[in-house]
């Protein structure tokens, strides 16, 4: 796998609570990636600004929001960042399935009207951060959700890479499988990798590539760590050896 091609599917959260620190983050990385992802804590700080100065640097952004609400009101809300033009969107997967074709109709009629590229739909399923001591029934959870994003016409999921293998053996290709909790090796990892982290279900990035996840989510370790564009590049290296 060639480097670009590990650029392409590494996928930095920007987990800051306002907008100067995530910008001068993503200064620092612009050539090595190509999305960030805009969550909870910086959205809520900044607004739709965040996203249309990260877009302006070159960025794809993905918006991590995570909408788990009545179906017109998540509708609206994913026409609004087709607006913003996002490349992904999050929803919750365990909302009803009204809610799930409400995101799928709201992206697609909006696009369609303002002749926007369509951003990808993606159902989160499971956090990271649930702890692995129910293996089994985290795993078995994790898939009839995917099945029920699947059934909505959604673009793919957000799981942890410790499922990723059972999803493809039940779904193939059919869903694009973003895997957020990725740690690389120790010795690659920033400050923030060793303290204060709250995930569970982790896994390097070549286990996840290796495993069959398409698209990577790294925060902490990159944004917490002394010299972030050194980091990414030993993620980048690992990455490409998921798929020797």
């Amino acid at each position: 796998m060639r480097a670009v091609i590990a650029a392409d599917r590494l996928v930095v959260a920007l987990d800051f609570t306002s907008l100067e620190p995530a910008l001068a983050m993503a200064r620092r990385l612009r050539g090595l990636i190509r999305t960030v992802k805009v969550g909870s804590a910086l959205f809520t700080a900044c607004g739709p600004e965040a996203i249309r100065r990260l877009r302006a640097l070159g960025f794809e952004v993905m918006l991590d929001l995570k909408w788990f609400d009545i179906p017109s009101t998540v509708e609206l809300s994913c026409r609004a960042a087709v607006r913003h033009r996002v490349s992904m969107l999050t929803v919750h997967a365990r909302g009803e399935r009204a809610m799930l074709d409400a995101a799928v109709q709201g992206v697609r009629g909006e696009a369609r009207r303002r002749r926007l590229a369509r951003p990808h739909v993606l159902g989160v399923t499971v956090l990271t951060s649930t702890g692995s001591a129910r293996q089994a029934s985290v795993r078995r959870e994790v898939v009839r959700l995917a099945h029920q994003v699947l059934q909505a016409r959604c673009d793919g999921i957000v799981a942890s890479a410790q499922e990723v293998v059972a999803l493809r053996r039940r779904f193939g290709t059919r869903l694009r499988i973003v895997c957020p909790g990725i740690r690389p090796a120790p010795p690659q990892a920033g400050p923030a990798h060793a303290t204060h982290d709250d995930q569970r279900r982790v896994c390097t990035p070549r286990e996840a590539l290796a495993r069959g996840a398409d698209l990577l989510i790294v925060g902490r370790p990159i944004t917490g760590a002394r010299d972030p564009r050194t980091v990414t590049r030993a993620i980048l290296s690992d990455m490409e050896c998921g798929q020797c």
